[in-house]
């Protein structure tokens, strides 16, 4: 009787360390999983990363040039001085331009609820100011193009609109006439202000990029 009873309790000894280890080698086989899933997810989230900080270094690039141009256009007509045909007299000196920025990666682990597959809690929360900071910079860039519909007014008298042949093809295009701007001074102060406006974009764009090199 005693030899049968350590005998059965062999047997019920064997078959418990065969779960326990047929768990093991499960959870060993789940965490290699997720451990895959989230490399994957890390090398896609540096691949928006690189697309988004190239395209927001092409908007810094184009608000600071903005900025250059109307700097100059504002002191040329605060002066008197004569039109430089070297710049670029916009329609509408402001300039707003929008981008699409890649989000495909952080959109999934959100809408999926995978967001926990990443380990890293710093990098959860600053996917997640990322994504408020977008929501804040497309509200912002919002405001300013309702500002830069309200004054196109101002500059509409002074449109010009010309037609070039290029290759076959009819361009037309709209600029503003700078001979009839010259001492308007309320023209000068709207396109002081774009200029300012442009600066501030620039930088706000900057410091929007700094949180995708902080994902590299």
């Amino acid at each position: 009787m005693t030899r049968y009873l350590i005998y059965a309790l062999g047997e019920i000894l064997l078959v418990v360390i065969g779960i326990l280890i047929a768990l093991q080698v499960n959870n060993w086989n789940e965490d290699q999983k997720t451990q895959q899933k989230e490399k994957l997810y890390l090398s896609r989230l540096k691949e928006d990363a690189k697309w988004n900080i190239d395209i927001l270094d092409s908007q810094i690039r184009f608000y600071q040039r903005n900025t250059m141009n109307l700097d100059s256009i504002g002191s040329l007509l605060s002066s008197g001085a004569p039109k430089n045909d070297h710049l670029k007299i916009p329609a509408i000196p402001s300039f707003i331009s929008a981008w699409k920025l890649k989000n495909s990666t952080y959109t999934e682990l959100v809408s999926s609820g995978t967001l926990g597959t990443l380990s890293d809690v710093k990098l959860r929360e600053m996917l997640d100011e990322i994504a408020s900071f977008e929501t804040i910079t497309i509200r912002t860039l919002n405001y300013w193009r309702d500002l830069s519909v309200a004054d196109a007014d101002l500059f509409r008298p002074y449109r010009i609109q010309e037609t070039s042949i290029v290759n076959g093809d009819t361009i037309k295009t709209v600029s503003l006439n700078y001979e009839q701007m010259l001492g308007q001074h309320e023209v000068i102060a709207g396109i002081q202000f774009w200029s300012f406006a442009n600066q501030k974009f620039a930088a706000g764009i900057e410091e929007y990029k700094a949180y995708y090199i902080r994902l590299l």
